[in-house]
């Protein structure tokens, strides 16, 4: 990749067409001469190394007033769509300039005037990047990790999840910007939860990172209740039944939490009913999102331990809910680190069937 170093700040005239467009960027003119030099490029946010088709920019430097020639990567800007003058250079770069998406580029702005010739490092951005996925679906520290994706040119940093992301520039990008060799930093922990990120100038791309099985421990009650154990499965599906000491099934099951782990809660752990306590608890060994499935029969008021939990959305039609039997359950979601203590409360009606609980 080649960057222009900044090297000064001109002020420079500029058509009353295109004045409005770089900030009204204006100076007294000055007599042309000598051959040409390019002392930056500048938009109307400051100096740049890089833009993307269709960005005005200001060509700044001398010499400038007799250009009979504007190249981005070789390909030749129309002259009549430029505002010329000694020391500065206002254009819009062409929709036809060739990117490095379609081929090997120079990454080179060169103006030829009827003196000389002058050029700087100058990048046409390609469209922004994506990530698809990763050929090691459990990476440790210190592992060369293969990323894939489209566009992944002038990558800048990668990033992976830990305590905070933590960015490294050990990485190797193809050609053909479709992938990406990247060595995971110190201070990554897959258990934290997030993204991959891959930064270039053109964007930044997001890969949900690899995570590990999620794990259920410690599942006990809190509370003394009469009840029976609440139970951990996995792979949720219509069919399943609901509770641990009765034969309800699930009827209606949204396509998102198909698959999933999820507690089978007991329906006559209904019965206790102290407000501000905790019922039960499980520890999650991973980032993990928490769903908890409240029967709309149990009332408007939401038990007081639910606060601060996200109420999912519900769908223009009312679709997004778990069926048993009649019943309709409205899903309400809190994401709890790694290593974190999950505690729930009462369900809040003792004659409804009870919530149970899902997890992503």
């Amino acid at each position: 990749m080649n960057n222009s170093s900044v090297l000064s700040k001109t002020c420079l005239g500029t058509a009353l067409l295109l004045s409005v467009a770089f900030g009204g960027w204006g100076c007294a003119d000055e007599a042309d001469g000598g051959a040409p030099v390019i002392s930056e490029v500048r938009r109307s946010t400051g100096p740049v190394t890089y833009a993307s088709k269709g960005n005005g920019i200001q060509i700044v430097g001398s010499g400038l007033g007799t250009t009979r020639s504007i190249r981005f990567n070789g390909y030749e800007a129309n002259l009549h769509t430029a505002t010329i003058e000694p020391n500065s250079i206002l254009i819009v770069i062409p929709q036809s300039v060739p990117t490095i998406e379609e081929g090997a580029v120079n990454d080179l702005l060169e103006v030829t005037t009827t003196e000389g010739y002058a050029s700087t490092p100058f990048i046409i951005l390609p469209k922004a990047p994506s990530l698809t996925g990763s050929d090691n679906a459990n990476p440790a520290v210190g592992d060369v990790v293969t990323l894939v994706g489209k566009n992944l040119y002038y990558v800048q940093w990668v990033s992976f999840p830990g305590e905070s992301p933590v960015k490294t520039t050990e990485f190797e990008t193809a050609p053909d910007g479709l992938s990406l060799k990247v060595t995971v930093p110190e201070g990554y922990d897959p258990l934290s939860g997030g993204n991959i990120e891959v930064c270039t100038l053109s964007g930044t791309a997001l890969l949900e990172a690899p995570r590990p099985p999620l794990e259920i421990t410690e599942l006990k009650y809190v509370a003394s209740v009469k009840a029976a154990d609440w139970q951990v499965r996995e792979n949720l599906q219509v069919g399943d039944v609901v509770y641990v000491d009765r034969t309800a099934v699930f009827g209606n099951i949204p396509e998102f939490y198909l698959g999933s782990t999820w507690i089978s809660t007991a329906t006559d752990s209904r019965a206790f009913n102290t407000v501000g306590e905790t019922l039960a608890s499980f520890k999650v060994n991973r980032a993990t999102d928490v769903y908890i499935a409240r029967n709309q029969g149990t009332g408007t008021t939401i038990e007081e331990w639910l606060a601060g939990w996200e109420e999912m959305p519900r769908g223009s039609n009312d679709e997004n809910y778990i069926g048993v039997n009649t019943d309709k359950f409205w899903m309400y979601k809190k994401t709890f680190p790694a290593g974190s203590t999950v505690e729930v409360g009462r369900n809040g009606n003792t004659g409804r069937s009870p919530y149970f609980i899902i997890l992503k």
